[in-house]
């Protein structure tokens, strides 16, 4: 299975970090994200006014150690999504996402990195199921049934999620009970503190910073000008 590096997904964030002053001319929706809660604060939100922001699918493409990956690794452009399984705006966003990818087929990439909410409270667990998953190469498929089937993230419907997509129920479980991809988890969170980011969804493509339930066009818009930029 293929992997993305750490050390390259480090490197697109530093980008985005480097670059998020620059206007990028992107709208973006109202009430189209949660943002992320001060220690006081818990509540959804609305981004700033002025936020920056082949024709067959890429296949997908597992990942054990680094980060899944939806796409070609050569792929001209790279889409970074820090995301969360309980968040409503994530799972509206999906549908722009593979919009996306069916109309760039190998010249965009999806990279999926993990940033469950503390208020979210069954979302660090969907998180750590999605990594058990990914141990048997089944992450998308377990990403898409818990986004598409908006099954009950308890630990009792994560199990079942994994026995709808054919997955070893001991393996699964005592990757789950142990919370093996705990840190991992709480490792992308740090890296996405670092780039800036304040509410989920939030994309970056290729350094230009975009969240909430992006829209198709808005996506087309910032890869389009990526693409003539080479």
């Amino acid at each position: 299975m293929r992997k993305v590096a750490r050390l390259f997904v480090s490197a697109l964030l530093g980008a985005a970090v480097s670059t998020a002053a620059a206007p990028i001319t992107v709208a973006l929706a109202q009430d189209d994200w949660v943002r992320v809660p001060s220690s006081d604060d818990s509540s959804p939100s609305q981004p700033p006014n002025n936020s920056t922001s082949n024709n067959s699918a890429p296949q997908d493409s597992g990942s054990a150690g680094g980060h899944p990956q939806r796409g070609s690794d050569n792929a001209a452009v790279t889409i970074v999504e820090y995301s969360d399984f309980q968040c409503p705006f994530c799972r509206r966003a999906e549908a722009s996402i593979r919009e996306v990818l069916k109309k760039y087929g190998d010249q965009v990439r999806l990279v999926y990195m993990d940033f469950p909410l503390p208020s979210h409270v069954h979302a660090m667990d969907a998180a750590i199921a999605a990594r058990c998953a990914d141990e048997q190469g089944q992450f998308w498929p377990y990403h898409d049934a818990l986004f598409d089937n908006s099954p009950a993230l308890t630990t009792e419907g994560l199990k079942a999620t994994a026995s709808q997509v054919g997955l070893d129920p001991l393996t699964f479980d005592r990757c789950l009970e142990e919370r093996k991809y705990e840190n991992a988890i709480l490792a992308d969170q740090k890296e996405g503190d670092a780039a800036g980011l304040r509410g989920i969804p939030y994309f970056i493509v290729d350094g230009q910073v975009m969240h909430g339930a992006t829209t198709p066009a808005a996506f087309d818009t910032a890869i389009d000008r990526d693409l003539k930029s080479r």
